[in-house]
Formats: C-alpha cells, structure tokens, sequence
C-alpha cells in the first residue's frame, strides 16, 4: 500500500513541477560553463604591448580612457598572467570594457550579447525573471525534485536482488525504443546520477528558500579558521620599493606564483592615507573564492603586510561559498563542473522519459 502511495505521489509531483525541473536542468547545463564560455568568446581580443619594455598603465589612466561613464559604474577591473590578455573593466551591471593594459587602447566591449544571454539565462534560473514569484516557484521546484529523487530511489529498490533485473535498471540500453527504452534510461539514468542531482537540488533549496539559508550560515558558525596573517618576506627585496603600480604588481607576482588574476575593487589602486592598497589575487576563475586571497600591500616599504583567504572569512561566509560551488561544481574544478553538466542534461532526459512514461500509462498509448 505504501509503494502504491508513494508511486503516485512520485508521478503527479513530477507532472506538477517536471516542467520547472526542465527549465533549471537546461539552464544549468548553460551556465555550467559560463566563464570559459566567455573566455573563448573574447579569445580575440589580445593586449600585446608595443615593446618589451613597455610598463602596464595605471589603473587610474586606464579609466581615463576607457570614459568617465565606465569608471562611475565600475566593479572591478582585473589583470591576467597571460600578458596577451587585455585588462578587464567589469561594470556593476557585469557588462565588461577590454583594454590594452599597455596602451589603453580600448579593445572593443567584448561578447556583449553573450553576456547578455548569460546574464537572462542566470535569472531565468534563479527566479524566472519574476521576482519573488519566481523565485518561490524555483524553491518548490527544487524541493520537490528532491522528493522525486529520494521516491524514485525507494521505488527503483529491488525487492530481489537479481543480477538479471537489477542489470536491467542499471545498465542504459541503445537497443531498446519505446516504453522499454524510457523505463530503462529513466531507471538508470536515475539510479547513476541520484547523488549529483540530490547534491544540487538540496544546494538549490539553500540559495533558494531564505531560512534553510540562514540556519545552514548560523550553523558555520562566526569563527575564522585562520585569520589574516602577514606571509613570509621576500628573500631578495634589497632593491628600493616600487612606487608606481607596474612595481607594485610586479611585487604581488612574485609573492605567489601560479597567480591567474589579479583584481582592484574598492580605490582602484589608490592607497590609502597610510599606503595601502587592497588586491584579489586569484588562483581560479572569478567565482571560486576557495582559490583566492584578500591581500594589503605596503606602498611605502614594498611588503605584503596581510593575506586573507577563504579560511579567513566567518564560518557563515565559508557555508555559503561551499554552497554556491558546490551548486556548480566549480568547488572542485572543471571537472566538478562538467559532472554538473551531465547532471543537468541527465536531468532533462529524466524529465522527458518521465512525461514519455505518463503519456503511455494515461492515454493507453502502446509500449512501441
């Protein structure tokens, strides 16, 4: 009684909400790659300067000319290792302005509509592009998929476990179509994927649903695992501190090799009254904070006086970026990020076959 029960439930929660689950399993197959996505798009624009000896500009020149109306609605900009690369001006409206770190030269704008589609397709997924509503649809959604997941497991449970028809639902078959092809790729497909799409519908549930988040932050607790620190002092520094920013950031270079970006947000270069200036260095893309650190660099003697990193951040902060990377992946890396992608698009092929498996079963349509 019960499995008859709980298939039910199963199968009209995925009729209500398998349209929803459809649409964040497309999207997140979109998104799963976004920056790399963008990254090629813009492959083009390259920054090579006029001579060997030739020193970057200023953050502040690079204002000056990439216009006034970029520098009011600025971000951040961010430098890259690859000396080919221009210099990245991000606005708040994460439109992006590239410029020949060399020249200021203004390169272009880059993938605009791409941006802009990322940017659509982003909201799409976190809210439909309708604010509250949306985002309250998405948060049932989400949550519903885990209960769909967590009833598709219980109903998938051999009551015998023979290899025979346990190789049936495990195994995905190409030789079979119809009714028997959409029971097995759904049983399968299903049984193989259960642990990332629960992973990513019970993160989806936290960034969705405003209390799950803030009892997961509270449960992180305010304690930093290492606070900021001082890192160890350059051995050869005899030569005078740098007092312009092409030193500067040669300076921060050398301190952490395997940089891939440097970023400036708050001044955009300007030290401070005591001559500090703040810098992001970055070991991974933009959005993993788990491979980045908060840095102050001394204008004045040249040193790094503190380094803050992810373990630095209040254990709420530590939660909530776990949650997001872990949402997509990209906590481990592309490789976290391309079994998201596979997720979203067994996702999508869970919902069709589940739909397929309705159809037959209400409309007594034949197996073939």
């Amino acid at each position: 009684m019960f499995r008859k029960i709980l298939f039910w439930s199963h199968l009209i929660v995925g009729l209500i909400i398998g349209v929803f689950v459809g649409l964040l399993c497309l999207t997140g197959a979109i998104l799963a790659f976004e920056l790399q996505i963008i990254d090629f798009a813009e492959r083009d624009a390259r920054a090579q300067p006029p001579s060997p000896s030739t020193e970057l500009l200023s953050p502040q020149m690079l204002l000056t000319k990439a216009g006034r109306e970029t520098a009011a609605s600025l971000q951040y900009a961010e430098w890259f290792s690859d000396p080919g690369m221009p210099v990245r001006l991000i606005s708040k409206n994460r439109s992006a302005t590239l410029i020949n770190g060399y020249t200021g030269e203004v390169l272009g704008t880059g993938a605009v509509s791409l941006r802009a589609f990322m940017r659509w397709v982003t909201n799409l997924h976190t809210d439909l592009t309708s604010g509250t509503i949306g985002l309250w649809l998405i948060a049932i959604s989400n949550a519903a998929f885990a209960f769909i997941i967590l009833s598709g497991l219980w109903l998938w449970w051999p009551r015998q476990w023979r290899w025979k028809a346990l190789r049936n639902s495990i195994a995905i078959r190409l030789d079979v179509k119809g009714k028997a092809r959409d029971w097995n790729w759904h049983n399968a497909l299903g049984f193989w994927f259960l642990i990332p799409l629960l992973f990513i519908c019970l993160t989806g549930i936290d960034m969705s649903f405003g209390p799950v988040d803030q009892w997961w932050r509270s449960f992180g607790g305010s304690q930093v695992m290492g606070p900021g620190k001082a890192p160890a002092k350059l051995t050869a520094q005899a030569e005078p501190a740098p007092t312009e920013w092409p030193g500067w950031l040669h300076r921060v270079q050398q301190h952490y090799p395997g940089w891939r970006s440097i970023q400036l947000q708050n001044g955009m270069g300007n030290p401070n009254k005591d001559g500090i200036i703040s810098v992001g260095v970055k070991f991974g893309t933009q959005r993993q904070t788990t491979r980045a650190l908060d840095i102050k660099f001394d204008t004045r003697s040249g040193q790094i006086i503190e380094e803050r990193g992810w373990s630095s951040n209040e254990g709420s902060l530590r939660a909530r970026s776990l949650v997001r990377l872990g949402h997509t992946g990209e906590f481990f890396g592309n490789w976290g990020q391309l079994l998201g992608l596979i997720a979203c698009l067994a996702g999508l092929v869970l919902v069709y076959t589940g739909f397929a498996l309705s159809w037959r079963r209400f409309s007594g349509a034949k197996a073939a």
